[in-house]
């Protein structure tokens, strides 16, 4: 149950059934795959979609959500001071699974429900991982710079089959790349807060130590939110152990990676690359580390799939419904419960 003042909860309820105004500020949602917000609009509602021009900043996105009744983030922070001025907001439902950049707690006082859609883009990033860890192993980035430049001549590179892939975060994305890889061969281990015994055993995956992981893998692959414990869970002293010439991928969260040490063990030559789908602060902007040679930086663009687009959108809609509607969402992450 919330713990919020009856009246706070009185000016967010309102009438089940109303004409409800959804805005989103996500990259994908009702873009991409129109039938998820269209599903919305058939219930008489308004939903406002993240315009292609949208300059992100505090005044733009307070403005951008005035007046809405649930709203879809995108990777924009929702904090308390920007819920404190959208008194009209019941839901806010995340296009993805992490939640890093919402406020629970503040959501908890104030009664927002926040959802998210667990495993509905873990195919999208898990191919997306594998289609990374060729580009590196084969230096097909390099080879395209190389020809478009009017060059040419025998690019070497490594096979995927038989190197060791250290996976740091064995949850559902982690699991589809573990399968991936397996079928091609590599080597598996993993670390992660939790083993999954069934799946280690009959996926032949060891599970050692963060320190085992990365001094025996060939490519480390990152799938772990941004929370406080992960922050930070590599620098120098883990790229230190990390082999001479070692791939780093990137796709959980930027927080989990101290760039300018990364950027350091690559200039240094200890690393041999990385791969980068996600970084400290996005959009991006300038980066010495995004532009070096030897990295893959894209716009955390993992989940970019038509197949997950409609998938995550329709469980992103039915949370919103589910909310605005006074009924228990199927995919509830902080304390919210419906009115009475």
């Amino acid at each position: 149950m919330s713990n919020i003042k009856d009246e706070q909860r009185d000016r967010r309820e309102g009438q089940a059934g109303g004409a409800f105004r959804i805005c989103s500020l996500g990259p994908t949602f009702g873009i991409h795959a129109l039938e998820p917000a269209q599903w919305l609009r058939d219930k008489g509602w308004e939903v406002v979609t993240r315009p292609p021009d949208f300059k992100v900043s505090p005044e733009t996105v307070r403005e951008f959500f005035e007046g809405c009744d649930g709203l879809v983030p995108g990777m924009v922070k929702i904090d308390g001071p920007l819920m404190e001025a959208l008194p009209r907001l019941k839901v806010v439902a995340v296009h993805g699974v992490g939640v890093d950049h919402i406020d629970l707690k503040k959501a908890d006082e104030l009664g927002i429900a926040v959802c998210n859609a667990p495993g509905g883009n873990a195919r999208a990033v898990a191919e997306f991982t594998i289609g990374l860890m060729f580009a590196l192993a084969r230096r097909i980035p390099y080879a395209d710079r190389l020809v478009k430049g009017g060059g040419w001549g025998p690019v070497t590179g490594c096979q995927l089959g038989g190197r060791a892939l250290g996976i740091v975060g064995l949850g559902k994305i982690g699991k589809e790349v573990a399968a991936m890889a397996g079928c091609l061969g590599m080597k598996l281990m993993a670390y992660g807060r939790t083993q999954d015994r069934e799946f280690t055993e009959r996926h032949g995956i060891a599970w050692v130590s963060l320190e085992e992981l990365l001094a025996a893998s060939d490519f480390v692959s990152l799938h772990l939110p941004g929370t406080p414990e992960t922050n930070g869970l590599i620098g120098a002293p883990q790229l230190a152990m990390m082999r001479q010439g070692a791939y780093l991928l990137n796709l959980g969260r930027g927080e989990l990676i101290n760039e300018a040490d990364l950027q350091k063990s690559l200039e240094d030559g200890h690393l041999g690359g990385a791969a980068l789908d996600v970084f400290c602060t996005e959009p991006l902007g300038e980066s010495p580390l995004a532009k070096l040679p030897q990295v893959i930086s894209t716009p955390h663009m993992g989940s970019f799939t038509l197949e997950t687009s409609m998938e995550v959108g329709f469980m992103c809609a039915k949370n919103l419904a589910a909310v605005l509607e006074g009924q228990m969402p199927p995919h509830l992450v902080n304390r919210w419960s419906p009115p009475a």
